[in-house]
């Protein structure tokens, strides 16, 4: 079988700029802990870029989610004002959260990657 039929991983992947270069290059699957990773830290992706919850001008922000136009059930059950109380009680349960919320981000950035694929625009 031809190598070039068959599916391009890349392991180790990070940020969104080198995933959406990735695939403009013909990279099929890629893993990563990055979401996760920077989840821990308090470090939250969002379409309008990343948010860093442990600044302190979170604390107020009652009734405003992670991402507005996010579907996960972090963004759909917590805002950023507990979110921040729980990084800085330092809580298990948020790494749990933001955990959900980055991967669910990184799952509708792939999907749109697919649907500009499916669409021939990419």
């Amino acid at each position: 079988v031809d190598r070039r039929s068959k599916p391009r991983h890349l392991l180790g992947i990070a940020d969104e700029p080198s995933i959406l270069g990735a695939v403009k290059n013909g990279i099929d699957t890629m893993d990563s802990c990055y979401p996760t990773r920077i989840a821990r830290h308090g470090t939250l992706l969002t379409r309008k870029g990343k948010i860093h919850i442990k600044s302190g001008k979170h604390s107020k922000e009652y009734g405003v989610p992670i991402d507005e136009e996010c579907g996960c059930s972090t963004c759909q059950r917590y805002d950023r004002a507990y979110l921040w109380h729980l990084f800085k009680a330092k809580e298990p349960v948020f790494m749990q959260l933001a955990a959900i919320h980055n991967i669910h981000y990184m799952n509708d950035l792939m999907a749109r990657q697919r649907q500009l694929i499916l669409e021939d625009k990419l």
